[in-house]
């Protein structure tokens, strides 16, 4: 089906309701434009056929997906018992700690064990640490206690 469009006093046309759409969306004619149908002769607003030049609805959103349950992991317990012998053994070079998942606080006994060992300071140093870390840590880096 054609219309016909009249801007002022020339009469537009044929168009195709695509061709007005495309008309409508650049806004090159409004809801005030008159146009008629190639087979009436009464001239209308185009409000009378705002729903042709409308773009269609958009449908309703997709219902949400079911959520997957999450996964969760389940660690075994940090044992204190190795964690005491670990210190005990290596405490100087910091093993109970990266073993209780502490790697900067094992990274930091390894190093001040290698670089001030030699001159026995900064063995004390260390060794004073590994007694105060036996006697008071309890849980490891992830916050569980050690069984």
């Amino acid at each position: 089906m054609s219309y016909y469009i009249l801007e002022g006093d020339d009469t537009k046309g044929p168009f195709t309701i695509g061709q007005l759409r495309s008309m409508w969306n650049t806004g090159s004619i409004t809801t005030k434009t008159m146009h008629c149908r190639e087979d009436d002769a009464e001239w209308r607003p185009l409000s009378s056929i705002l729903h042709e030049l409308e773009p269609p609805a958009k449908p309703p959103p997709l219902a949400a997906l079911p959520q997957q349950p999450s996964m969760v992991v389940v660690r075994p317990a940090k044992s204190r018992g190795v964690y005491i012998i670990l210190g005990l053994f290596f405490g100087l070079i910091g093993v109970h700690n990266f073993y209780a998942g502490y790697h900067g606080r094992g990274a930091a006994q390894l190093i001040i064990t290698l670089l001030l060992g030699w001159i026995i300071i900064g063995l004390v140093i260390t060794f004073i640490w590994v007694l105060v870390d036996l006697l008071s840590v309890t849980h490891d880096a992830d916050g569980e206690r050690m069984t």
